[in-house]
């Protein structure tokens, strides 16, 4: 007799176990399951072998090899397409030679006396033997009815409660004939139990079950695998002797293993290489495979960790599955029921929290508490807000069920009938995403207002005017499979730090608020909300300074559009609106960086990406032609502005804002704390004061509403003026610029501003750093205690140390990556310069930024 081991099955029940290996090799006590099976064969006499394979075959073929190494012969038939389960068997008939077929699936664990079942086979003279078991839950299995003799009567798939007439279930085990065989069409997928067997039994041909006393479990699902891993280490799967010397009755440690072994209370498996450091613990009804370090500290409790594995201090694992070569940080938690994939990382202090899955090659920031499965997404978010934005790319990051679940959180923190505005972009990314929140906004109580497809500027002006407690907008991030959400305040402004974190805290939890009956939200079109949002512009512009004037823009394709020819009409701007820039969603591309630490101006990596190029370039050949005071290309989020001059040259964002300062004259300025000190002294010559911020867009926008700046910006073509709106918005910049830069009418061409500054505007150089999260903490405490007594160290944002003669340094953490900044400004007065028009001093920046640099990351590298 030869014997057939079905291995072909996926596993997906089992993910993220079998996400990269296939079901039959899934370890039980540091041993592949399909091992003890082809154990169990040998055992009974069985030594000729041929195993079924379709899912990742190479994994099986390279580990059994011919068989010689278990003392059998296997060899090996792969499906290309699936067969089912009868059909696989057919595929691999040339290999059975019309003898009698034993078959057994590889991915269950039994020690079935099969040397009874065939005994039982032939002495009944069956043509089919299945073999069966008693269980508690059969609604997973085929039921079988068997007569007083063993003679099947009946049996149904997988049924539900109600058709459940028996525990007895069909295991996958069968002994065949070659006349039952012959029954199995050559083509197509056939099945055992949906058409073979009940083929047999209507045919009333000789068709019996053996019920076996003996263990069998099916590993189906992760419950059954980790009951599998303790069954085994009980003792209730004979013949099963886990791999290492037995030190007692139950204690197993592999070769060249470091543990102290008297610590260990059985039963416990630990496999070759391992090292466990005195002071952790490794509790009963634990298997710890090959080449794992546990270090000092941490708690191993009926957890299963797989090779290569490495478990930080103060660690917890309990009750958990952990892959391979996965990298669990230290303090780190994985409680009950959870499974970590292959390559994962658990960062410092993260809490995985009971029933989660994380697939494979998943990382889980620092201090993150995951409630829910990472099985697309491609983090556990440590914040789930970064830089006051929420974004991801689309149906991997921000799933709608991921977006049901934020703006669940958004709504509760609001109070139950409160009013809220919700915008989005054309892309169809976004929309979707718009109906989730909307929807569950509506659940939790909240009434919303849809203004549809409108740039945040439009959405903005609705919370503003009092239309509603809070905003939302939502758009196509800098790659076009991003997407990104924007939260507004009641003042229109972005959300603060503290509603964010509120907000997160619910979402981690999971505490929404469920509105019913009358108390569900109610969904609002406005009809009047971008005339509305038009008629404050004009209020805010001066129509005698823009009336008649001529500018040229691209929108980039964007929802912007939509509104331009009604703010053109209403103040008189003589538009040429450019059409066929759909693209402006490349990375590098002026304008639509949003990041919470922007590079500083005129470093490598600020020049225009190839389509935002192509549309400046194509702007600035026609402005000339029709006399224009200038051009512009507005990003897509319909906030950013790129400018070129009346004679169509390109102005770059940080010589624009250079431009802005000095024809308004500002009484207050707002910028971030990493430009270039030439800001200040420019705005100093006119008589106004400069406030600095933290960087990062919401930081500088939070503050010029605070301290009611007249201008605020970033040195990237974004430029706030809070009169209008406390937030970056294209057509208010278009405005302001027209007063300020068209010809005549007391103002000055912009190709006659822009020629008193040089390019860049300053010296800021910029050095990334990469700095792993559980240093950051570490860097941040040595830059304080080395430079928190300097009078002159300004500690709101990062360390910034204004030196001798005007020259600065910045060291800034990311608060939404492992990277750390340092930025530096020499003193331009050196070579004789003013407000950063001179390039004479910047090896004097460079050789700052690499001194401060040299610190930090000598603080990165301490322990």
């Amino acid at each position: 007799m030869k014997a057939v081991i079905m291995a072909g099955g996926q596993g997906t029940r089992l993910r993220p176990l079998t996400s990269n290996q296939p079901k039959p090799m899934i370890p039980i006590v540091n041993t592949p399951c399909m091992e003890h099976i082809v154990r169990l064969l040998k055992d009974h006499g069985v030594t000729e072998i041929v195993v079924t394979l379709q899912f990742m075959p190479e994994e099986i073929q390279d580990y059994f090899g011919d068989g010689s190494d278990w003392g059998v012969s296997i060899g090996y038939s792969i499906e290309d397409a699936p067969a089912g389960t009868a059909g696989s068997v057919k595929l691999a008939e040339e290999h059975l030679e019309g003898e009698r077929v034993l078959v057994i699936s590889g991915d269950a664990l039994t020690d079935c006396d099969l040397s009874r079942v065939l005994e039982f086979h032939e002495n009944n003279g069956a043509e089919a033997t299945m073999v069966l078991k008693s269980v508690e839950n059969p609604l997973d299995f085929g039921i079988v009815i068997t007569e007083e003799d063993g003679r099947i009567s009946r049996f149904l798939e997988k049924p539900a409660w109600g058709q459940v007439f028996s525990d007895t279930v069909n295991t996958g085990i069968y002994v065949l004939e070659p006349s039952a065989l012959a029954e199995i069409p050559s083509e197509g997928e056939y099945d055992f139990s949906k058409e073979l067997f009940p083929k047999l039994l209507e045919a009333g041909r000789p068709l019996y079950g053996f019920v076996t006393e003996d263990y069998w479990e099916d590993i189906g699902n992760l419950e059954q695998y980790m009951r599998a891993q303790r069954d085994v280490l009980d003792g209730k799967m004979r013949g099963v002797r886990p791999p290492g010397t037995r030190l007692r009755e139950n204690v197993y440690v592999g070769q060249r293993a470091q543990v102290d072994d008297e610590e260990l209370e059985g039963p416990v498996v630990i496999g070759e290489n391992v090292r466990v450091d005195e002071g952790a613990k490794i509790s009963p009804y634990s298997v710890i495979a090959d080449n794992v370090v546990v270090r000092a500290g941490a708690t191993v409790e009926r957890s299963v960790i797989a090779e290569g594995t490495y478990v930080g201090e103060g660690a917890e694992l309990l009750d958990a599955l952990v892959g391979r070569s996965s990298y669990i940080q230290e303090r780190a938690r994985i409680l009950e029921r959870s499974a970590l994939g292959d390559d994962v990382i658990v960062g410092e202090g993260a809490t995985v929290a009971p029933d989660v899955k994380i697939f494979s090659h998943k990382t889980v920031e620092s201090g993150a508490n995951v409630t829910q499965s990472l099985i697309y997404e491609t983090m556990g978010l440590r914040t789930v807000f970064k830089g006051g934005v929420v974004s991801g790319k689309f149906n991997v990051d921000l799933t709608p069920e991921f977006t049901i679940r934020l703006a669940s959180s958004f709504g509760t923190e609001l109070d139950p009938g409160s009013v809220v505005t919700l915008g989005r972009d054309a892309s169809r990314a976004a929309q979707v995403a718009k109906r989730a929140m909307t929807s569950a906004l509506l659940g939790v109580g909240v009434n919303v207002r849809d203004l549809r497809a409108a740039h945040a500027g439009v959405v903005r002006h609705d919370v503003l005017a009092g239309k509603s407690v809070a905003g939302a907008h939502v758009r196509a991030g800098d790659d076009p499979d991003d997407i990104e959400i924007l939260f507004f305040s009641s003042g229109a402004t972005p959300m603060s730090e503290s509603d964010q974190r509120a907000i997160e805290k619910v979402f981690v939890r999971e505490e929404y608020r469920r509105a019913h009956g009358a108390d569900i939200g109610e969904l609002i079109y406005p009809g009047r909300a971008v005339e509305q949002y038009v008629q404050r512009l004009e209020m805010a512009a001066n129509r005698k300074k823009t009336e008649g004037a001529t500018l040229v823009v691209d929108f980039s394709g964007e929802v912007a559009s939509l509104v331009a020819s009604r703010v053109f009409a209403r103040l008189g701007i003589n538009a040429v609106v450019m059409e066929g820039f759909t693209n402006a969603n490349v990375v590098g591309s002026p304008g639509t960086s949003r990041s919470a630490a922007p590079a500083a101006p005129g470093t490598p990596g600020d020049d225009p990406g190839t389509h935002f190029a192509e549309a400046l370039d194509r702007v600035g050949r026609v402005v000339p032609t029709v006399g224009a005071a200038f051009g512009a290309v507005v990003g897509p989020t319909g906030e950013d502005v790129q400018f070129v001059d009346d004679s169509g040259e390109f102005v770059p964002p940080d010589v624009m804002l250079a431009c802005f300062l000095e024809r308004m004259r500002p009484e207050k300025v707002v910028l971030p704390i990493n430009l270039s000190r030439g800001y200040e002294e420019l705005v100093g010559e006119g008589g106004g004061a400069l406030v600095e911020s933290r960087t990062g867009l919401g930081n500088v926008v939070i503050k010029a509403a605070e301290v009611g700046a007249d201008v605020a910006g970033l040195a990237d073509g974004h430029y706030v003026f809070p009169d209008f709106l406390p937030a970056p918005d294209c057509f208010v910049t278009l405005a302001r610029a027209l007063e300020l830069f068209r010809e005549g009418l007391l103002a000055e061409s912009l190709s006659g501003v822009r020629a008193r500054f040089g390019e860049p505007f300053g010296a800021v150089r910029r050095r990334k750093l990469e700095c792993p999260w559980g240093a950051k903490g570490r860097v941040m405490r040595g830059l304080a205690e080395k430079f928190g007594a300097d009078a002159d160290a300004i500690l709101t944002d990062g360390v910034k140390l204004n030196l001798v003669g005007g020259s600065w340094v910045l060291m800034l953490p990311d608060p939404d990556n492992p990277l750390f900044y340092v930025y530096a400004e020499a003193d331009s007065s050196a070579d004789g310069t003013a407000n950063g028009s001179g390039n004479g001093f910047r090896a004097g920046s460079e050789g700052l930024v690499s001194e401060y640099a040299e610190l930090v990351e000598g603080l990165i590298r301490s322990e």
